[in-house]
């Protein structure tokens, strides 16, 4: 058998086929290329964009440095406030018109609107100062003893083209700033180095730059602006109607509220006590619906139909009240508890109120406050004065106040005059009888020049009464209950008029169905405010340990007690944001 061989299978190519691989060689590599310019683009992109947001971080630093100098310029000697005695002649401003005549700014910005033209380089013009951006300061001139061209030199000289280096020639840059008074205002702080203290609420605008020079305006690269508003901080004494150091607690009819009015506007809803008296009523004339909080260093407690027509105020910021304030089985717990939508306001915190010191009272001759007067009856329309330190007869009635100066009732050696270091000193006022007890203690002229008075127990019930003319101080020894007919002041609408301070640790009644103008404080005894009577009520504001009120007893707050006194902190920045560019 043959065998054929087996022949091999041609190798042929087709025609259309002819090049395929080059072509797919060549598209691989256009792909290659493509992605790899691809690559190298995004790189170089990533790279500038890096580079570009460095620069601009840097910018912003710079700009942040701005603000962080501005404040610190607004904190040094270099920057001087209008004061209140010239803030009418160069700013447009009102006057509060109490007896503070403290001032408040009308536009925002404050215009520099000197009678004068010459004291405002650009009249009717907002009060600025001027680093960069085109335009120029506007600071009123003669300010501050003729140093006020100091205050826009000094501007210029700290906050304008400021350097910052790196020590490469290449990468530097410099920060300006510009300043605009937003407002001003004048507050009553005792211990201030001027009183009333300005307070001046600037909105500053830093650009800062980076490139190869340290200015503003040659050489930048990337430019970045920040802005903050710098004001000092103020803290009233007074500013709230009622606060306990370690709590306050409302309870009771719709009676029991707080509300407020403005004293500079004149009296509580007109004058009208129906107004007065019951629920607050803010549809009333000079009766607000606002700015009355409560507060307390431990708690608030809030029940029933009680209404606060403000904040209430928690102060428990890095705080622990004593624990008896709420451990006490008659305490509410620490924090606020009770009725939320009684607060016509909202729930804040803020840093405690420090308890003040109580007024201390003479010793040593004699030990005790020399004999009260014979009877109460002997208290009417004037005082008549108690027997002296060493016993004898009543002296014959005088008008006490300051002017009238006199020796009883004074402690054996001593003179008094009604000042706040030899103060009248008066044993007992006691009146629970009818009405014709009446005690009228005769004041100062104006709080400023209060008089003074120290008593070692006041009790007015019954149909007894208090009438104050001028302005007074009562530092209250033992015992102090008001529960008759109140407390009138016929010369003043100001609650401040009447200032009592109680210095012991029993509990203190305020109620009955009289009218009580005061602000009270008690730092280390419990008040009562209400029972007794439907047509009571308190016109000021509360301080003590604790506050309880109920049985409805209103409280109008005077928002003019918010710059009664006060201390005054640095300036802080209490807004921030960057600018796009």
């Amino acid at each position: 058998m043959k065998v054929q061989p087996v022949r091999p299978i041609p190798c042929t190519r087709h025609a259309e086929n002819a090049g395929i691989a080059l072509v797919l060689v060549m598209l691989l590599m256009l792909v290659l290329t493509t992605l790899a310019a691809t690559i190298v683009f995004t790189a170089n992109s990533e790279t500038f964009a890096s580079h570009n947001y460095r620069l601009d971080t840097e910018a912003d630093y710079v700009a942040k440095a701005g603000i962080q100098a501005a404040m610190n310029w607004f904190r040094s000697s270099g920057y001087m406030a209008v004061s209140n005695t010239q803030a009418s002649t160069y700013y447009n401003v009102v006057s509060d018109g109490s007896l503070w005549n403290l001032y408040k700014s009308q536009t925002t910005p404050v215009n520099c609107v000197s009678s004068s033209g010459s004291k405002c380089p650009s009249q009717n013009s907002p009060v600025r100062l001027i680093s960069y951006g085109g335009g120029s300061s506007n600071y009123p001139a003669d300010i501050n003893n003729s140093l006020s061209t100091l205050v826009t030199a000094n501007f210029q000289s700290s906050l304008k083209n400021v350097p910052v280096t790196t020590g490469d020639p290449a990468n530097n840059g410099a920060f300006c700033v510009n300043a605009y008074l937003l407002s001003y205002q004048t507050v009553n702080c005792p211990t201030c180095a001027t009183n009333p203290a300005p307070m001046e609420t600037w909105l500053i605008t830093s650009s800062g730059t980076w490139g190869s020079s340290t200015s503003c305006t040659s050489g930048v690269v990337a430019t970045a602006e920040e802005q903050a508003i710098v004001q000092p901080i103020y803290r009233a004494t007074w500013g709230n109607a009622m606060y306990g150091y370690c709590g306050v607690s409302m309870s009771g009819s719709s009676g029991d509220c707080t509300d407020a009015f403005n004293s500079a506007l004149g009296a509580y809803g007109g004058g009208n006590p129906s107004v007065a008296s019951g629920a607050c009523d803010s549809n009333s004339a000079n009766v607000i619906d606002s700015g009355a909080g409560v507060g307390g260093n431990g708690y608030v407690n809030l029940s029933n139909n009680v209404t606060v027509s403000g904040n209430a105020t928690i102060g428990n910021v890095n705080y622990t009240p004593p624990s008896s304030c709420c451990t006490a089985a008659s305490n509410p717990p620490c924090g606020f508890s009770g009725n939320l939508g009684a607060v016509q306001g909202a729930v804040v915190s803020a840093p405690p109120v420090a308890v003040p010191g109580v007024p201390t009272f003479p010793t040593g001759l004699p030990v005790s406050f020399p004999t009260g007067p014979p009877a109460a009856a002997s208290y009417n329309a004037t005082i008549t004065l108690p027997q002296n330190a060493l016993g004898g007869t009543p002296s014959a009635p005088i008008t006490p106040g300051v002017g009238n100066p006199y020796i009883n009732p004074c402690m054996l050696l001593a003179v008094c005059n009604g000042s706040a270091s030899n103060p009248y000193l008066i044993n007992s006022v006691s009146l629970t009888g009818g009405s014709s007890n009446v005690v009228t203690l005769y004041g100062g002229p104006n709080i400023f020049s209060p008089a003074y008075y120290d008593i070692d127990t006041l009790n007015e019930s019954g149909q007894g009464s208090i009438t104050i003319e001028g302005y007074v101080v009562l530092n209250v020894r033992t015992n102090l209950s008001i529960t008759g007919q109140g407390i009138a002041n016929p010369l003043s609408t100001e609650p401040e008029a009447l200032q009592i301070k109680y210095a012991g640790t029993n509990t203190v009644s305020l109620g009955g169905n009289g009218a009580m103008s005061a602000i009270v404080t008690a730092p280390l005894a419990t008040v009562n405010l209400g029972g007794g009577g439907s047509k009571g009520y308190i016109v000021g504001a509360i301080q003590a340990n604790v506050v309880n009120t109920q049985g409805g007893y209103p409280l109008h707050y005077d928002i003019q007690l918010n710059r009664l006194e006060g201390t005054m902190g640095q300036m802080v920045v209490s807004s921030y944001s960057r600018i796009k560019q």
